[in-house]
């Protein structure tokens, strides 16, 4: 079970990664009133088709990137810690340029990958 969460988890941010690699983020979103939000606006979010029912974000395979005493907010994803000082979307948000958040985020998928193909592959010799 451990182990097709993590492929699942992988697939998933490989997914992300791409996404973010093909100008996925920063520019207009569906009705070009606003910016895409990162995670939200993305295919990885379970709430990215507006007409389907709400799914909670616990059921998320980003959700347990989030501090367990963040897991709670509006947006909780964007409470996933981005680097070693603590950067967040939602700080990067509001202190930060669009190319700092997309290269915080980057930066995060690449090492969170493979960080998991690392433990994949330890599973696997075992």
């Amino acid at each position: 079970m451990q182990d097709r969460r993590c492929r699942c988890t992988l697939q998933v941010l490989d997914n992300e990664l791409s996404f973010l690699k093909l100008g996925g983020y920063g520019r207009p979103f569906r009705s070009e009133w606003r910016p895409t939000l990162i995670f939200r606006d993305s295919p990885t979010c379970l709430n990215f088709e507006s007409g389907a029912p709400h799914q909670p974000c616990e059921r998320c395979p980003l959700f347990e990137f989030i501090p367990e005493d963040r897991r709670k907010t509006l947006m909780p994803c964007h409470q996933i810690p981005l680097d070693s000082e603590g950067a967040t979307v939602a700080s990067l948000y509001q202190h930060g340029t669009q190319q700092q958040l997309d290269k915080a985020v980057r930066n995060w998928l690449e090492a969170a990958i493979e960080k998991l193909q690392r433990e994949e592959n330890n599973h696997e010799r075992s």
